[in-house]
């Protein structure tokens, strides 16, 4: 009987070893401009072997560097590899294409992927479907698919049913579209071949690649203050200027709770500033606070944290928290550690001298947002939740945004009702949807979703209260074009 697809692919340790080198010499020759060798020649008899599909996923020190794979029902091993091999070299769009000097610092897995077929059972009968460890995921619904492999399930301590939910938030779906008798689920079983990307292929790399040892000193830390950007613009310029301003703005006696997040204005202190005290005094700041900021100003990571020990402002700095930037840039794919795109943000900076004010041990660590599908937050999120629920105390989220931007007064009061009265329905995807459907300019949209979204997984997330609502032209500014500012607490 010929072999299919279904078949596991039974390779033996030397086989195994072959297929993974020839993959990494394929990264490698695609990485730097080369033409690559024809990989079925690489790899002998095992290339004809039929797949189901195959992945090649490339990390730098555990955090994903790229993860690309190709499926077809009549897909051969040299095929399905060379061609997750060059995608994952290149084309993931969730990250730059890998650079020469990246290589010798990756780890690979190579995984194989057999036997797949659609789960029958309908509703919730498809629990009991899917095998934590040897099975992985695919859903479809119309123009939406998504695929987990076997290993995410196992790396994230997923049951069946997050599995499948976790499938559907890949495939920006909702999170019980697997429920739906409309959506289509298959399962496949698969396993990785893995290895340092070096060890693969030693002569291909060759000197170019720094060893481990080397990249200490070729990626050295971020620095080690983030200095004042917004200084003397958004918020005064001298400490006494910015004690003075907070004398004002803080003119009521704070009335801390233990809220889980919170959302506050980043506009200059003229025209949000008391309402962001406002906020800040009706919040319980524990030991750590993370800041999620939209991304103003081009330059560094789409999704980045800063790596910074401190945060100065004119008088006075807080601490950040490195260590919990790093195992949050670990731990959620495409975040990086990244100072570039911190650097002339504000609106981390101007809650600064706040927080300050109130708890001035508090460490902030802050989180630049720049974009992302419903699909990309929500699993954002669910990363993020990981690290977190262990945590105690937890943290405070805190969203950093204004609401729409540069309407008329009264359409601006409008579009913000329209966007505040989605986030007090406290549902994460309805909150972007509504706001993408009516073209509010929200510039934290992309923060309020994950933050939302990480309180709801981690429990912590059953009621709201507005604190305030005010627009640049109650501060004087023109009423034909107007910025809206809100401030909103969660538990």
């Amino acid at each position: 009987m010929n072999p299919s697809p279904s078949d596991q692919p039974g390779l033996n340790a030397d086989e195994e070893l072959q297929v993974f080198q020839a993959a990494g010499r394929r990264v490698a020759a695609v990485v730097r401009g080369r033409r690559p060798e024809r990989f079925a020649d690489a790899v002998a008899e095992t290339g004809g072997k039929p797949l189901y599909g195959a992945f090649v996923s490339l990390k730098d020190h555990g955090r994903l560097r790229s993860c690309c794979g190709y499926l077809s029902p009549q897909a051969t091993l040299a095929e399905a590899v060379s061609q997750a091999a060059d995608r994952a070299a290149k084309d993931d769009p969730r990250f730059p294409p890998i650079a020469p000097d990246e290589l010798g610092r990756l780890d690979m897995e190579v995984w194989l992927l057999w036997h797949p077929e659609e789960i029958a059972a309908r509703g919730e009968d498809r629990v009991k479907e899917v095998t934590i460890g040897k099975h992985g995921l695919q859903v479809l619904r119309g123009g939406n698919r998504g695929l987990l492999l076997p290993g995410v399930a196992t790396e994230h301590g997923f049951d069946a049913r997050t599995f499948l939910q976790q499938t559907c938030i890949k495939a920006g779906l909702p999170l019980d579209a697997w429920l739906d008798d409309g959506t289509k689920v298959l399962r496949f079983e698969g396993y990785a071949i893995r290895g340092p990307f070096t060890k693969a292929f030693e002569q291909e790399v060759g000197h170019s690649c720094p060893t481990e040892e080397t990249d200490k000193n070729v990626c050295p830390p971020g620095p080690e203050t983030r200095p004042p950007a917004v200084a003397g613009m958004f918020y005064p310029g001298t400490a006494a200027e910015i004690q003075q301003a907070l004398d004002v703005m803080f003119d009521q006696p704070p009335r801390p709770e233990p809220w889980a997040g919170a959302l506050t204005p980043h506009a200059g202190w003229t025209y949000s500033g008391r309402l962001a005290a406002a906020v800040w005094s009706r919040l319980q700041i524990p030991p750590q606070v993370i800041i999620f900021s939209p991304r103003h100003r081009p330059g560094g990571a789409a999704w980045a944290v800063a790596p910074h020990r401190r945060w100065l402002f004119p008088g006075g700095e807080l601490a950040s928290d490195p260590e919990l930037a790093f195992r949050l840039s670990e731990a959620v794919e495409g975040l990086e550690l990244d100072a570039v795109a911190h650097r002339q943000e504000h609106a981390v900076e101007v809650q600064l001298p706040l927080v300050a004010r109130l708890a001035p041990e508090c460490r902030v660590v802050g989180i630049t947002i720049g974009g992302g599908s419903l699909g990309d937050l929500q699993y954002f999120a669910m990363q993020i939740a990981g690290v977190l629920r262990p945590m105690n105390p937890r943290p405070l989220l805190v969203v950093s945004s204004d609401m729409n931007h540069f309407a008329s007064d009264r359409e601006n009061r409008l579009l913000d009702r329209i966007a505040l009265d989605a986030v007090e329905t406290l549902r994460p995807a309805h909150v972007y949807q509504t706001v993408q459907l009516h073209h509010i300019s929200m510039c934290g949209l992309f923060g309020c979703v994950i933050v939302l979204e990480t309180l709801r997984q981690l429990g912590a997330l059953s009621r709201c209260e507005l604190i305030g609502y005010a627009t640049s032209a109650e501060a004087g500014g023109p009423r034909n074009r107007v910025v809206g500012y809100a401030g909103m607490v969660f538990a």
